[in-house]
């Protein structure tokens, strides 16, 4: 999937998408009957929302589990969507927070499958230990830093995971990631802050900043 960056203003009050009264529209005429406007919002949003949950779960399948759930939130409860919000600040709200619940559900089942270990060894080591195919030594390296950077973003917690995903990697405002996560202007920033700077700490321990 491809990311396009896009200027952001962090203070502005507008819509990120300027299309949010459409969503809006598409909204009302969904709950008057009309099923090819739910499609024209899942059309229009499902790839970001794929992209959210990837960011969280680092799996493709998982993601895309996680972006049918969440779009079927989205339909059995667009009724009870006040239209006079952003449609894209609510999708985001849903797509978060069920992405942190599947990574720490998937987390949780991880641990109970190391704990119980069956003797054949961990198949996260052996897949490290004998990959599948010989790649060259350049791709063998980019492949260790983007493992690094994963794990380093992994390793935040849940909140401030959040918070970095939608800022640094979906263009967010601070005013849209507070209203997307249900917290102040200053909360979002200080989580933000922290997320760096904690990030930055993980990514020196690999020698890939100066600390």
């Amino acid at each position: 999937m491809v990311l396009r960056g896009r200027p952001r203003s962090e203070e502005s009050s507008a819509p990120r998408d300027p299309s949010d009264s459409e969503d809006r529209k598409k909204a009302e005429e969904f709950l008057a009957g009309d099923r090819r406007a739910f499609e024209f919002l899942f059309d229009k949003y499902r790839e970001r929302v794929y992209g959210i949950a990837y960011r969280f779960v680092h799996d493709k399948e998982d993601a895309l589990e996680i972006t049918q759930e969440v779009f079927l939130r989205v339909h059995q409860g667009l009724a009870g969507f006040k239209t006079d919000a952003k449609f894209f600040t609510w999708l985001y709200r849903i797509a978060v927070n069920r992405s942190i619940d599947f990574a720490r559900a998937r987390r949780t089942r991880r641990m109970v499958e190391l704990d119980a270990g069956d003797g054949e060894g961990g198949s996260l080591v052996e897949t490290l230990a004998h990959p599948a195919s010989q790649d060259p030594a350049d791709v063998a390296v980019q492949r260790e830093l983007a493992a690094k950077l994963s794990a380093a973003v992994e390793a935040l917690s849940p909140k401030h995971r959040a918070v970095f995903v939608l800022h640094s990697m979906e263009n967010l405002s601070y005013k849209e990631i507070a209203e997307v996560v249900g917290c102040s202007i200053g909360t979002v920033m200080s989580r933000l802050f922290y997320a760096r700077k904690k990030l930055q700490r993980h990514l020196a321990e690999y020698g890939m900043v100066k600390p």
